[in-house]
């Protein structure tokens, strides 16, 4: 008797076993949620984000209760003016303090305006981070999607190989067998059907070895069954100008520019500690202090109060003045980061579009040689149909050919890679 998990299991195991079809943006999407860099810059984007608000650049009023109640036990021995004598043991006193007071510094050379900046300049490079990694993410999982698809292109270029070794195998057994052909040319049909059956094991072996290696960008167990979209198409009408125009949105190049930003503010910092800073407070107390013995038994005050602290700094040793210098100099080095940075990314921007350029043109020279051979293979099998090449001549023309359509193949994903390259340092890799 056939168990219900036995039909189960046949029920659900074709749906469990079979591969996912995934499209380049889907397979990105997964690499996104599994990948480990990714959650933690996306964690350490939430840590800049918590810390940038105006309460921690020191812009918001603090507003504090205190309160302070103290009892004590004590014995008193007092002579007073007029003749009276007090003597008492275990006297009693208590006192009470309470006030409520906000403190708010109005003024303090705009430090606080320096300090919220570079929040807020901490937060901005969080998220260049994050769209950094998610633009390298992009390009990784983009090679080893493309590589996928490159090596299933291989191998039905090897299946049709082997449909013409086998349909030239039929043609040459039946010249054996009419005695127009020798056992030579067979074992040569034979050999070549056999030899192309081993090399298509080995395209299929090349097949889930990429596909490994998608699964493990994508964090997903190497067995993982996985099958992807082969609708690969190419950007029309790039243009290297348009490029140029948007070599400022590269995340080196944002982080750089922040970093310069970032150096201004402790300039501006500097130099406000030679400003005066003003203090604002406000509040109520309530003090209470009442005793069992002694001249005072109770003494109470209760009320509003306001006032302000105003701090100017006179001199100290011009310690101010050199940290002005000092940072100063920082910013500078820091412009010529920024510069010595740009001008890298203008360089290989301009290289990586002569790649482009390069493997564009192979590629279309590539189309036209496989067109060639295509046209020369046609015309060799038919005069091996009848009988006017020998099969020496076939192999030669049918080698020529599958070497110019595998040249066809490597150079349409040179060019599409060199397109990814492009983007990546254009920085204009759309991501979520």
């Amino acid at each position: 008797m056939i168990s219900w998990k036995y039909c189960l299991f046949c029920i659900l195991a074709p749906l469990v076993l079979s591969a996912q079809e995934l499209s380049l943006e889907e397979a990105f999407q997964i690499a996104l949620q599994n990948n480990w860099n990714t959650k933690l810059l996306q964690n350490n984007l939430q840590i800049a984000r918590n810390n940038n608000f105006a309460g921690n650049a020191g812009k918001l009023p603090r507003i504090t209760l205190n309160v302070a109640d103290n009892f004590q036990l004590f014995g008193i021995s007092q002579r007073l003016s007029n003749g009276t004598e007090i003597n008492r043991n275990g006297a009693i006193s208590n006192n009470l303090n309470a006030n409520l007071r906000a403190d708010w510094q109005v003024f303090n050379g705009g430090r606080v305006w320096a300090l919220q900046e570079r929040l807020q300049i901490a937060e901005k490079n969080s998220e260049i981070a994050l769209k950094n990694q998610k633009q390298q993410l992009f390009a990784q999982v983009a090679g080893a999607y493309l590589e996928v698809a490159r090596q299933k292109q291989n191998l039905k270029l090897q299946q049709n190989i082997l449909a013409l070794n086998q349909e030239r195998l039929k043609l040459v057994q039946k010249r054996v067998e009419v005695g127009t052909a020798n056992q030579t040319d067979l074992y040569l049909a034979q050999l070549d059907v056999s030899n192309q059956e081993q090399i298509i094991r080995s395209q299929e072996l090349a097949i889930r070895q990429a596909k490994i290696n998608l699964n493990l960008l994508l964090a997903q167990p190497a067995e993982t069954p996985i099958e992807i979209k082969e609708n690969i198409s190419l950007k029309e009408n790039l243009q290297i100008e348009s490029l140029k125009n948007n070599l400022e949105q590269n995340p080196q190049l944002e982080v750089a520019r922040n970093n310069l930003r970032n150096s201004l503010t402790f300039e501006k910092e500097a130099k406000s500690q030679k400003m005066p800073s003003l203090t604002l407070s406000a509040g109520y107390s309530y003090n209470r202090n009442n005793s069992t013995a002694g001249f005072l038994l109770l003494n109470q005050n209760y009320g509003a109060f306001v006032g302000f602290n105003l701090s100017v700094p006179l001199y100290n040793g011009n310690v101010f003045d050199r940290q002005y210098q000092t940072a100063q100099l920082q910013t500078k080095s820091q412009e010529l980061e920024y510069n010595r940075i740009k001008q890298e990314l203008q360089t290989e921007l301009e290289r990586q579009w002569q790649n482009y350029l390069l493997a564009k043109e192979q590629y279309q020279i590539e189309i036209i040689n496989a067109q060639n051979t295509q046209e020369y293979l046609k015309i060799m099998e038919k005069r091996f149909e009848l009988g006017q090449a020998t099969i020496i001549e076939i192999r030669e023309a049918q080698r020529i050919a599958e070497v110019s359509e595998n040249r066809k193949i490597q150079s349409f994903f040179n060019v599409k890679l060199a397109e990814i390259q492009l983007f990546l340092v254009a920085g204009v890799i759309e991501v979520p």
